[in-house]
């Protein structure tokens, strides 16, 4: 009998999340697996619990299924990678980005049952050193006005999904100030005054909004994509059309494809909407070094 470990966050959505996840408990367990619930609290006892369990078990172990958001899934990329087992999503959280690119949105939890049936595909990561070690991540690096967006929208409690990030949109517009980046993309240098510049693995951060609508999973490639300097009511005009991905075609906005990325500026990282830290960053892709059912 496969065992399935279910990792929720009990606070989730108020307990929406443990909630769905025994919910998946229930139909896993009647489909034949041996499922494991693990509902701890605190991100560092979540990990510790779940390394417990994969090493109690190691050969009987058929993957993992994250029940919650972008945030949650941030926090078992290393655990994934250093057991090397397969995963999915059930969407719970405030962006689910991920969940959105791999199609589970609207998959009932029995359609999610037999996705991990299936064989699951490889998909690349992101690998960022900085002052304060290594993370992991799969999804897009917010560098500038991004990234303080996201940081201000982390902050509300009363306002939740896409609508946090439009208000921390509006409140941040009146005080930014584009910064002069230093980028080195595979061996060639670049110095830009910009108002952010974004790495992608894949295509959506923010709860939708397509930052590198071209960045795939699985090419091997990140998409590093460069917004200029322009005035604060360009960037009134030109932020919305991330919903769409249209703004790529903006003439301040240039992207570029590479696999090793140094970026330094007097800004913050955050990577699947989690704080990393200061930069300088470096960043690279590890190709195939993730295995989703999707």
């Amino acid at each position: 009998m496969k065992t399935l470990l279910i990792v929720a966050n009990p606070l989730s959505g108020k307990g929406k999340s443990l909630k769905v996840a025994q919910q998946f408990k229930d139909r896993a367990s009647n489909a034949g697996f041996k499922p494991v619930v693990i509902g701890v609290l605190g991100t560092e006892e979540m990990l510790k619990s779940l390394r417990v369990a994969i090493e109690d078990d190691r050969q009987s172990i058929a993957g993992v299924i994250s029940v919650g958001g972008d945030g949650l899934l941030h926090a078992l990329l290393p655990v994934l990678r250093q057991f090397d087992l397969p995963f999915t999503v059930i969407p719970t959280g405030t962006g689910n980005d991920f969940a959105r690119e791999i199609g589970a949105m609207r998959r009932t939890l029995d359609e999610t049952l037999a996705k991990i049936s299936g064989t699951p595909v490889a998909i690349d990561s992101v690998i960022i050193k900085s002052d304060r070690g290594e993370a992991r991540a799969c999804q897009v690096l917010s560098l500038g006005f991004d990234a303080l967006v996201n940081e201000r929208a982390n902050g509300f409690r009363l306002i939740r999904g896409k609508m946090k990030y439009v208000v921390a949109t509006i409140r941040e517009l009146a005080l930014f100030k584009p910064m002069r980046f230093e980028i080195n993309i595979d061996g060639v240098d670049y110095s830009q005054l910009a108002m952010l510049i974004a790495v992608a693995n894949g295509p959506s951060y923010g709860g939708g909004m397509k930052i590198c609508p071209g960045a795939r999973f699985d090419d091997g490639l990140l998409d590093v994509l460069i917004l200029s300097k322009v005035s604060i009511i360009e960037l009134i005009k030109v932020f919305p059309k991330v919903y769409s991905g249209s703004h790529i075609s903006h003439r301040a906005v240039e992207v570029i494809k590479g696999r090793e990325i140094t970026v330094n500026a007097p800004a913050k990282a955050f990577a699947d909407g989690e704080y990393i830290s200061e930069l300088p960053i470096t960043i690279h892709v590890e190709p195939g070094s993730l295995k989703v059912w999707r």
